[in-house]
């Protein structure tokens, strides 16, 4: 029989416990940690020492939220493997829950936690594109998660004095980017993250001005190059575009700001993926493709 509510007891025993450990070490500690290299001190995990670290995750201090957090759990993920298929499937049941803190609010340090929850997950997405271990339903799984994440965060703030980097738009692209260079990622897969980008893109009302861009044109660039990628359903998103942009000058000179933004961003967007597709060393035929009909709606939207 199925428990469900195993879960969700899981992550709060999960959560109280690094609440409770992560205040026995000091600032100074968790720093030392970093400076010497992530060594895992005697008698710990690394696994044991992530999850304590899931209450740094939100922390407005950006030495112990980058440098201590995100960088240890790169270090033992992706650069050093030190963390097993099981374990990682606990960090993703952790890391998926904390999306939910504060989710549909914007302005306030809860978006650190989320934010930063994705990026860690987007290392989990790099380390089963490079040594798989999760089955195709559990991608599936975490994929819609994070897509169902990104359609509702509203705080897309990128980068604050003192806070350091909020960047939810481009963590969840990095996911996005990793989960798509998996064996796993399906065509349907990349329909819905074209729908959700358009949706974010949509719904933003400022430029972006921290290189979310070139993160949201990464996630793209792996999706597109994919043998089994449907290059009909990219050329109709590159159509939205110059609709949008066609739209916006109809009336001359007096704009909408906010419609502006978001055609501002869709182009800077597709520039990006223009220029990744463009570098490449071994193009592919649905690459090729893309690139083709990105530089067309770009030549449309000038």
């Amino acid at each position: 029989m199925r428990r469900s509510w195993l879960v969700p007891a899981l992550v709060l025993t999960l959560v109280c416990a690094t609440s409770a450990s992560a205040q026995t070490r000091t600032r100074e500690q968790w720093l030392a940690l970093a400076t010497g290299g992530f060594a895992v001190p005697a008698g710990e995990t690394p696994y044991g020492l992530l999850v304590e670290m899931n209450a740094l995750l939100p922390s407005p201090d950006p030495g112990l939220r980058d440098e201590v957090a995100y960088s240890a759990a790169a270090a033992w993920i992706v650069s050093k493997r030190l963390v097993g298929p099981d374990d990682l499937r606990r960090l993703i049941t952790l890391w998926s829950a904390n999306l939910d803190d504060g989710l549909g609010t914007s302005g306030d340090d809860r978006v650190l936690r989320r934010s930063f929850s994705a990026l860690c997950l987007s290392l989990i997405a790099a380390r089963e594109a490079a040594t798989p271990f999760l089955a195709a339903a559990e991608v599936e799984a975490l994929t819609a998660r994070l897509l169902d994440y990104f359609a509702r965060e509203r705080d897309t703030r990128g980068f604050l004095p003192g806070r350091g980097w909020l960047h939810s738009v481009a963590h969840t692209a990095d996911a996005f980017k990793f989960l798509a260079r998996g064996s796993h990622w399906t065509p349907a897969q990349t329909s819905g993250l074209l729908d959700a980008m358009a949706r974010k893109l949509d719904a933003v009302d400022s430029v972006f001005v921290w290189g979310e861009p070139e993160r949201l044109g990464a996630a793209l660039h792996a999706a597109v190059r994919r043998p089994d990628a449907d290059t009909s359903a990219f050329e109709a998103w590159t159509t939205r575009w110059v609709e949008r942009h066609t739209a916006l000058w109809a009336g001359g000179p007096d704009i909408d700001p906010a419609r502006f933004a978001v055609v501002e961003n869709a182009k800077q967007t597709l520039r990006a993926l223009v220029a990744l597709l463009a570098m490449e060393t071994s193009p592919t035929p649905a690459g090729e493709a893309a690139r083709c009909a990105a530089l067309s709606a770009l030549a449309r939207m000038r």
